[in-house]
């Protein structure tokens, strides 16, 4: 590698009595080049670093160099030991600051970078101790590795990967693209993203607090936190502070908003089972690369992640998947069937057994003779049965058809949805359609009842129209009208039960069975 040392010149001089610390600051001006999608690295062992992107060609180099002595000799001295290099080449630049330890004079010196770049530059950068790395409007990937001071980033939408122990992460942007990792020991981490933004979260904190105003959902293990933000999937943000607080913002929400998440009950979701008292015919693996058809008289199946579509059938057990990254066709004759997040179409049926669901991303059927079906997030078309159970959907961001022979039925819109087709039936059981404010619909709520004391049509949206008849020997009581200018259809019809209509709460929250 060709090392190249810059070429100072004096910016400032301050001149004080021989007794008292002089200072010198020295300028360094430089252009290099660097090809499109290059990489540049750079290591400061004491100083601030900026780098920002733009879409001029090439590297522009500004560095402020300050040596402080007790006089001129000192100086001097300083300014030859505190030496700026460059090298590499142009999809490989490097810049250097090094401080040779061969002392005479008693000195002390730092370096403040301020460098421009290309946005599709990749960088490492390194340092030991300062106030501050800062890096702001690059495509490219960036790695930070920081010793004492803070690390701060701003529309950075490369994979990103920031470490520091003595100081704080901020990290600002309006889009998440890649996987972002923010990590410290002692300070704290702060992430504001586009309040609209879905992604993954993991933030693990051993002694601090966790807080959002952002609508999460997901479960503690220990000190972690995993959930999602929105919907599901997407880049996964990971936010790390052994002592100090982790802080998740939306932008143009409020911060007064923002809840701890240790102050909600935390629930566990998707257990997978440890591998013991392995039945005759299980099927237990941690990954299965690829699809995955199985089929047994008697036990049951566990698998952390499928990198395929699985195809199950039980005749007497249960079926445990984390993750499926294709289609899921799973069916027991007895025993419950948990899932974590699919990606493709879910069918999933059971004879006798609950049925819970992380996330479908593109919806599917879910059906069970005599148990309970909950159902966190589904994306896509959704047709829900039981035979003998209640059925409940955390956050639909698609059609869901519900239907129960006796059991309740709570269904909550995602937030961001303005439109969608509702139909919740219950043959003995109460309805809770819980959505945003923006979200628009013709309703069409029904009981029929008789008992029309205890059994109501209760809704917190005004413009609804109530009608009340007998049908043999019942009280029917129909409530009809338009939400936020109407939309899609949402049919509700309770017998022997209640009806509530009522707004959706905004902020985070922890999604359980």
């Amino acid at each position: 590698m060709r090392l190249r040392v810059f070429i100072a010149v004096v910016l400032f001089a301050a001149s004080v009595p021989a007794t008292a610390a002089v200072s010198k600051v020295f300028r360094v001006e430089e252009k290099f080049t660097i090809a499109e999608g290059g990489t540049l690295l750079l290591e400061n062992p004491i100083g601030n670093v900026e780098i920002f992107g733009s879409n001029e060609p090439g590297i522009g180099v500004d560095v402020l160099k300050t040596v402080i002595a007790g006089d001129a000799a000192g100086i001097e001295e300083g300014r030859n030991l505190t030496a700026l290099v460059v090298g590499g080449n142009d999809r490989m630049r490097m810049l250097r600051a090094t401080i040779s330890p061969a002392k005479t004079q008693p000195w002390s010196s730092n370096v403040h970078w301020r460098v421009r770049v290309p946005r599709s530059t990749h960088m490492r950068i390194e340092g030991k101790s300062g106030q501050f790395i800062r890096v702001f409007n690059v495509d490219g990937n960036v790695f930070i590795r920081n010793i004492n001071g803070d690390i701060v980033l701003e529309n950075v939408t490369g994979l990103v990967n920031a470490d520091t122990v003595n100081g704080s992460v901020n990290f600002g942007g309006s889009q998440l693209r890649s996987d972002v990792r923010l990590a410290t020991v002692n300070g704290s981490v702060t992430a504001r993203m586009q309040s609209d933004l879905d992604f993954r979260w993991i933030a693990d904190t051993a002694r601090g607090d966790i807080r959002t105003n952002l609508p999460v959902r997901g479960v503690f293990s220990a000190t972690t936190f995993r959930g999602s933000v929105n919907a599901p999937g997407g880049p996964t943000l990971t936010t790390v502070s052994l002592m100090g607080n982790i802080y998740l913002y939306g932008s143009g929400v409020s911060v007064a908003l923002a809840k701890s998440l240790r102050d909600m009950p935390p629930e566990q979701i998707a257990v997978i089972a440890q591998e013991q008292n392995r039945k005759v015919g299980s099927f237990r693996r941690s990954v299965v690369a690829g699809n995955l058809n199985y089929s047994t008289n008697l036990g049951d199946v566990v698998v952390s992640q499928v990198r395929g579509n699985a195809d199950i059938l039980t005749e007497a057990g249960q079926v445990q998947l984390g993750s499926v990254s294709g289609d899921a066709k799973v069916r027991s004759l007895g025993g419950a069937l948990q899932f974590g997040e699919v990606l493709g179409a879910l069918e999933a049926s059971t004879r006798a057994g609950d049925i819970l669901v992380e996330a479908a991303q593109r919806g599917g059927t879910l059906t069970t003779t005599g148990g309970t079906i909950r159902l966190l997030y589904t994306g896509g078309p959704t047709f829900l049965r039981s035979g003998g159970g209640d059925v409940v959907v955390r956050q639909a961001a698609g059609p869901v058809n519900a239907h129960t022979k006796s059991g309740d039925i709570a269904i909550t819109i995602d937030r961001s949805s303005k439109r969608q087709k509702i139909d919740a039936v219950t043959e003995k059981g109460n309805i809770v359609f819980s959505l945003g404010g923006q979200f628009g619909a013709d309703i069409d709520a029904t009981i029929v009842t008789s008992d029309p004391i205890a059994h109501t049509i209760h809704s917190d949206i005004t413009g609804l129209s109530f009608s009340r008849d007998q049908v043999n020997g019942k009280t029917r009581v129909r409530a009809t009208g338009r939400i936020n200018g109407g939309g899609e259809r949402v049919t509700l019809h309770a017998t022997d039960g209640s009806i509530r209509i009522i707004h959706a709460p905004d902020g985070p929250m922890l999604v359980g069975r």
